[in-house]
């Protein structure tokens, strides 16, 4: 069964965080919101799953365009290479793009692709009720606790704020 909504582009910050605590979460997106995709090149960057992984739990791998490739290499203020492939992928798609990167995030909100936080998608899932509430906050606490240097206390308290919120 597809998933009810537009693709979901994730790029490496937000794959790494989830691969690193549960990357099923990702998975439960796919079945649940939109189909998570990953470019290729973004997920050779990530470094910390791989596409059999990915594929287990229904996030799909997608090889970028020819068009894509060489756009991505023309330099874009901010964005590497993969952040850019990962803009241009989501836009070719008519996606939402999944990150925690604020340069990404500014190019996409330039280019009209509308984007989500990493936490955040887990708060689209408690409300679909595709995920429980307690492992939302057990996967978003592992995260932070990871990566607390992008994952601040305060984020993961206002995301706590928002999970208590969901009727």
């Amino acid at each position: 069964m597809a998933a009810p909504g537009p693709p979901i582009f994730v790029d490496a910050n937000v794959l790494i965080d989830f691969a690193g605590v549960d990357l099923r979460v990702l998975g439960l997106v796919s079945s649940g919101i939109g189909e998570v995709r990953v470019v290729t090149e973004v997920l050779a960057e990530a470094r910390t799953t791989d596409a059999a992984a990915c594929g287990r739990v229904g996030i799909v791998v997608v090889t970028p365009t020819l068009a894509q490739i060489l756009a991505a290499g023309v330099r874009r203020a901010g964005l590497s290479f993969e952040d850019h492939l990962c803009l241009l992928a989501a836009k070719g798609a008519g996606a939402r793009c999944l990150s925690n990167d604020q340069p990404l995030r500014s190019a996409c909100a330039a280019e009209g692709v509308p984007c989500v936080w990493g936490l955040e998608i887990m708060l689209e899932l408690v409300a679909a009720d595709s995920l429980d509430r307690a492992r939302a906050d057990t996967v978003a606490v592992k995260i932070q606790a990871c990566n607390p240097l992008h994952i601040s206390g305060a984020i993961l308290a206002e995301f706590r704020r928002k999970l208590a919120a969901i009727p």
